[in-house]
């Protein structure tokens, strides 16, 4: 089964944890084994299918439009850089809704600091089976990243991030959407939390089980746990991408 050929990358947001890491880089330009995090994740996506991207910036997007323009020769990906001024963020609802003319009618969404174990096919297999206009990818926590968002029903979730008192799931940090549920959404700020916690309470959001955690960079203990299992990573996601190289140490010593 072919994979929906589009994905959104969040990568908007001030990152205010992780200033302490890094205090004049967006996340996802913060260095990973000698390349910036977006390489690894963009090399990942290109091996999975995906063939275009809507880069949703907002804080220093200059930068992250600089290193895209200087190496957008090096993958195989088609990359429409969206901005948003800092000082004026619409949410992360917003900066989908800003590219609504250039949404297909289903289309991944994924977030720009995390690092994921990725089964596009099985995603969207699930997502036709059950016919509804979100599809969320979850992992059982158990409160090692942050607090769990998603109760799992038999045949939807419960998504909330303010109660989540009885929450035993996390959200893994990918979605599947359909362009029709923005159509009709007036405002032009929102925070994506809100729409997924209101078509959650209308049973509107499927869920896929996902079995291996993610890694993220989001604030300074996750970030040097993702450089730490790096070695990990690579092997199991990139050593068979990259020709040439036969092991992680030949690579980066």
């Amino acid at each position: 089964m072919k994979i929906f050929p589009q994905l959104i990358l969040l990568c908007g947001g001030y990152g205010k944890r992780a200033r302490k890491i890094y205090k004049n880089k967006p996340k996802i330009l913060f260095p990973i084994n000698g390349k910036p995090f977006i390489y690894w994740i963009l090399k990942n996506l290109e091996n999975k299918g995906i063939k275009k991207i809507i880069l949703c910036t907002g804080y220093k997007s200059n930068l992250i439009q600089k290193y895209i323009k200087k190496e957008k020769k090096n993958f195989n990906i088609s990359i429409r850089i969206s901005f948003e001024n800092p000082k004026k963020l619409n949410g992360t609802g917003g900066a989908i809704k800003k590219n609504y003319k250039h949404l297909d009618d289903n289309f991944y969404l994924m977030y720009g600091d995390t690092f994921l174990f990725l089964e596009l096919e099985k995603m969207k297999k699930k997502f036709l089976l059950k016919k509804k206009p979100i599809l969320m990818s979850v992992f059982k926590n158990k409160n090692y990243h942050n607090s769990n968002n998603v109760c799992l029903k038999r045949d939807y979730l419960l998504y909330d991030k303010i109660n989540n008192h009885k929450m035993d799931y996390i959200d893994y940090g990918i979605m599947i959407f359909k362009k029709k549920i923005f159509k009709n959404i007036s405002s032009r700020s929102f925070d994506l939390a809100k729409l997924l916690n209101y078509q959650s309470k209308k049973k509107q959001v499927s869920y896929l089980i996902k079995k291996k955690s993610f890694f993220e960079i989001g604030d300074p203990k996750s970030y040097k746990n993702t450089v730490k299992n790096f070695k990990k990573i690579y092997n199991e996601v990139y050593k068979k991408l990259f020709k040439g190289i036969r092991n992680y140490n030949k690579e980066f010593g």
